[in-house]
């Protein structure tokens, strides 16, 4: 049976099984160790200066603490060899040149042990770093920064002054970082929007052109105004692709994704998707994308040899919707010529593809929304890993649509708070979650001994959550044994088993006519080993052996063990026998087939290839045993 569960603040729908429901409303909130896909996820949340891994649980197994004093600017990544890359700011920014939403300062890298390695700061009347950095495989930092254009290099540039509300515009650069030995780093490359624009506004000016015929330019006279009105493209992600040497930027102003390539930065941008009308190429009607978020290439190792390797995830934030609007994630898969090393267009001269390859939305699409923030992963598992930043709220879903995790960033003004807590929209912001592999390089050889979760006043953990304590003792007697558990989770199960093969289940093995196991311990002989396996209801088990003891030795005399029981072609019969034959029946009574022995040899194998799956009486001596050929 599934549950739905409507989350107020995120507005979303979520499904997941009974035995996970949970009144939690902070930290982890829903947890299927079934369908988790196994690793740990970096938050970064704003109004706070900490960056924290966390497991499934939700309990700390890794703090990168900053001075109280910053906050993020606004990524943070984990290299391979265990370090942390992470951009931070002054809490203060009242005097700064520039300020807008997502503003940086500071790009740093840190050891696990959190000792700053390098520094690189921007912020200053020129430009700043903002929103989102991209580590290569080089061990390069590729980061976006605003670039401040005065109002007379706009209007020679052919920028409509009209649009030059606060007498100034900034544009974008690509910034290359190499870490130095000085505990710095040095801009080795740089790439800027402003050496590739056109506009058809005034002849008069540099740059002018049909903005139909330059696809591969930016319209300096386009974009939709933001919050500062200067923050004119608002790039609010970056990625790179090592095998394509390009990069990629989100440009929310745009409705926009852009790519570029390294190789030859002259080119301008190679593709661009989401706003044909950016270009000239399209109307409002043909717009994909809504102040998108997160535009990342599926191409981490786990994603090779699927079938969306290569692909492209989104956050979609501002979908127009007719009852309201709405957020949704997808996947977009460009047409790249390999051979030609272009992008390929469509007939109206758009680039392909001409719409998402995948898309998921909340079952009712306005349940689901956050207007800035946020993105989506795809996992190693095939689930889907998304994040509502504006309610700090991460979703782990199957491919089908159930929960595997739910998460809830607990916080209110960068401030932990209790269970039980009603958080609001942006108490606890959160730019980016970020699931990384248990396999992942970085945590070879670590402690990531949980240290507890961050919300004050923890409720009792989630059933999934609480600690496997299982422990299981067997005490044999002269009629049996008995298995003493300890440490069980709610229910728990014990099988007896003799050569991997389940002789029963029950809590004890005896002779005993009430108990469950009466009929198996007939298979027993002296001297067999035999295994207890408890298994508890939250999966955790506990194993013990002994060896089987006999006290009446003339009934050990007497018996026969058959085994495997069930079998296919062949089983192993045991004991003591007198007959030169077994014999097969049927259970209607018909012989079925003869099959000779030497009683000699207490311990050997009869051959049942050829009969059909079914039940039938193994007869031997006066013994007559149930025997089971599988299919």
């Amino acid at each position: 049976m599934k549950l739905l569960r409507f989350f107020p603040t995120a507005l979303f729908v979520v499904t997941f099984q009974a035995a996970f429901a949970q009144p939690n409303t902070v930290g982890t909130i829903a947890y299927n160790p079934e369908l988790y896909s196994e690793g740990y996820t970096l938050i970064y949340p704003h109004n706070q200066p900490h960056a924290r891994l966390i497991n499934a649980c939700g309990e700390i197994v890794h703090i990168w603490e900053n001075d109280s004093l910053r906050r993020p600017g606004n990524s943070a990544y984990l290299t391979p060899n265990g370090g942390l890359v992470w951009s931070h700011r002054s809490a203060f920014f009242q005097n700064d040149p520039l300020w807008a939403g997502g503003g940086g300062a500071v790009i740093e890298g840190r050891t696990w042990d959190n000792e700053v390695q390098w520094s690189y700061e921007l912020n200053d009347s020129t430009g700043r770093l903002h929103h989102d950095f991209t580590l290569t495989n080089t061990g390069t930092i590729l980061a976006i920064a605003w670039e401040r254009i005065d109002s007379l290099a706009a209007v020679d540039a052919g920028r409509n002054p009209g649009l030059l509300e606060g007498g100034e515009i900034w544009s974008e650069r690509i910034i290359e970082l190499q870490p130095n030995a000085s505990g710095g780093a040095d801009v080795i490359w740089e790439w800027r929007v402003w050496d590739h624009l056109v506009q058809d506004f005034d002849s008069t000016k540099t740059n002018f052109g049909v903005v139909s015929e330059a696809p591969n330019k930016v319209n300096v006279n386009f974009g939709t105004p933001s919050v500062v009105a200067p923050d004119w493209l608002h790039m609010n992600s970056i990625d790179y692709h090592p095998g394509l040497n390009q990069i990629m930027v989100s440009v929310p102003t745009f409705d926009e994704i852009w790519i570029i390539n390294k190789n030859a930065p002259e080119n301008g941008l190679v593709w661009r998707w989401g706003n044909p009308e950016a270009f000239g190429m399209g109307t409002s009607e043909d717009q994909q994308l809504h102040y998108q978020h997160a535009a990342t290439w599926l191409d981490a190792p786990y994603h090779q040899g699927s079938p969306d390797f290569g692909k492209i995830g989104v956050f979609n934030n501002r979908n127009p919707g007719q009852t309201g609007p709405y957020s949704s994630v997808h996947l977009i898969n460009p047409a790249w010529d390999e051979a030609n090393e272009m992008y390929t267009t469509i007939e109206n001269g758009s680039y392909a593809p001409e719409e998402f390859d995948w898309t998921w939305t909340a079952p009712t699409p306005t349940d689901f929304f956050s207007s800035g923030l946020s993105n989506f992963e795809r996992l190693p598992n095939g689930n889907n890993l998304v994040l509502g930043g504006r309610t700090g709220e991460i979703f782990e879903f199957t491919p089908s649509g159930d929960t595997a995790w739910y998460y809830r960033v607990p916080i209110q003004a960068g401030s932990p708070v209790s269970q039980g807590t009603e958080l609001g929209m942006n108490d606890n912001l959160l730019f980016r979650s970020v699931r990384y592999p248990a396999q992942f390089p970085a945590f070879n050889g670590v402690d990531l001994e949980p240290m507890g979760v961050w919300e004050l006043d923890p409720a009792p953990p989630l059933p999934a959550c609480l600690p496997c304590d299982l422990a299981l003792e067997v005490t044999p007697f002269d009629q049996g044994a008995y298995a003493n558990v300890t440490g069980a989770n709610g229910d728990y199960t014990i099988t007896w088993m003799l050569d991997d093969v389940n002789l029963c289940v029950g809590d004890s093995l005896t002779y005993s006519t009430s108990s469950d196991c009466s009929d198996a311990i007939q298979n027993l002989v002296e001297g067999d080993l035999v295994t207890a396996w408890v298994v508890d209801s939250l999966g955790c088990e506990a194993f013990a052996t002994f060896n089987w003891v006999i006290t009446n030795v003339e009934e050990n005399s007497q018996m026969v063990r058959v085994f495997p029981n069930p079998t296919d072609a062949f089983c192993t019969i045991q004991g003591q026998f007198f007959s030169s034959y077994v014999h097969l029946y049927s259970l209607t009574g018909q012989h079925v087939r003869a099959l000779q022995i030497n009683p000699a040899i207490h311990t050997q194998s009869i051959d049942l290839s050829g009969l059909q799956s079914g039940l039938y009486i193994l007869a031997i001596d006066d013994k007559r045993i149930p025997l089971v050929i599988a299919p």
